[in-house]
């Protein structure tokens, strides 16, 4: 089973290498760009939200979403049902970067698996998806 997690390693390593310039163009970590592109996509959300969805610790994320904020991609708000709670909210800086790098991280990742069968990507990604929850299901008391 543990050849599940070498491949899998082995995989992300080859998708960042062929995505590495447009995250160097971007400014940002690999991190930020999954956090920000995770924001952009779940629309106005809570921090503990982005915590579950990413395994980011809360310290972490916290310093993270300061530099993003500071760039102007998130602004946080209370949570108008829960006072205690604070809201991640995409800006419309964040929508532009996410809408630039998203098309052109896809056409890098499109000319790169051309000649792959696009089923199977379909297939991969359906049982990563399928395998993702059933591993947090599992996590849960």
């Amino acid at each position: 089973m543990f050849e599940l997690v070498a491949t899998l390693s082995r995989v992300n390593a080859q998708l960042l290498r062929i995505l590495s310039p447009r995250i160097a163009e971007s400014g940002l970590s690999v991190t930020e760009l999954i956090i920000l592109w995770k924001v952009n996509r779940k629309g106005p959300c809570k921090i503990t939200e982005i915590i579950s969805d990413s395994g980011i610790p809360g310290s972490t994320l916290t310093s993270l979403l300061d530099r993003l904020e500071a760039r102007g991609y998130v602004s946080r708000t209370p949570d108008p049902a829960d006072r205690r709670c604070i809201r991640i909210e995409g800006t419309p800086a964040l929508q532009r970067l996410v809408s630039e790098s998203v098309t052109r991280a896809d056409g890098d990742l499109e000319k790169a698996l051309a000649d792959f069968p696009p089923e199977s990507i379909d297939n991969l990604l359906t049982d990563l998806k399928r395998l993702e929850s059933h591993l947090g299901a599992k996590r849960k008391p």
